[in-house]
């Protein structure tokens, strides 16, 4: 598979992201646009405004602070989390040179622990995502108008995502993606949203 053809796969699942609210750099994606020379139905700037207020469209609400919050939190018990996996791993190593019942118990006790932080960190990120997706159903009007662009640029790089196929040798029917939306005209769906995975698995028409 090309890098060319990879770095565009980047750019449509980032701009798809935007449209429900998904962050990617926006730096990241610019460099994409201007690494591949692609020329977007409409300008950087304009869809750049458009982003930036889908991203903004959930903090009107006075919950999105203390989801804001939540993730802050979340954050800071990821970070210990690894303090306390890396703190088994020592003690764990300690032990091989001087076995002792107390560092066995101290090692599963740090190692319990880090189980115990990261379901809590797991669930927690769970209810702010379900809450956010929630924040944008209730501006969903907007959130549809503000998008527009961003579906006309990705269909857009799809079309030329498939001449990049072809010209790779690559059966465009048998390349997929996996999209938060599947309303793309030229996309079939090949597998919808399940537990493992919120995005639908879709193949070029």
């Amino acid at each position: 598979m090309s890098a060319r053809v990879q770095k565009m796969r980047k750019l449509v699942e980032a701009l798809d992201g935007y449209r429900v609210g998904r962050y990617t750099s926006l730096s990241k994606v610019e460099r994409l646009v201007l690494e591949l020379g692609v020329q977007l139905p409409y300008g950087w700037e304009e869809i750049r405004r458009d982003v930036e207020a889908i991203m903004a469209l959930p903090s009107a609400s006075p919950e999105y602070k203390r989801l804001e919050r939540m993730e802050q939190r979340a954050a800071l018990l990821t970070k210990l989390n690894m303090l306390l996996l890396a703190s088994a791993l020592l003690l764990y190593v300690f032990r091989i040179w001087h076995p002792s019942f107390l560092l066995d118990a101290v090692v599963l006790i740090l190692v319990v622990a880090s189980l115990v932080v990261a379901n809590v960190v797991y669930y927690v990120r769970a209810y702010a995502a379900v809450r956010i997706n929630a924040l944008y159903a209730e501006k969903l009007p907007e959130l549809e108008k503000l998008g527009r662009r961003l579906k006309a640029a990705v269909e857009h790089l799809l079309r030329q995502l498939r001449r990049e196929l072809r010209a790779a040798g690559i059966d465009p029917r048998n390349y997929t993606l996996k999209l938060w939306l599947p309303d793309y005209s030229g996309v079939r769906i090949v597998k919808r949203p399940s537990r493992l995975s919120a995005k639908y698995e879709v193949r070029l028409a």
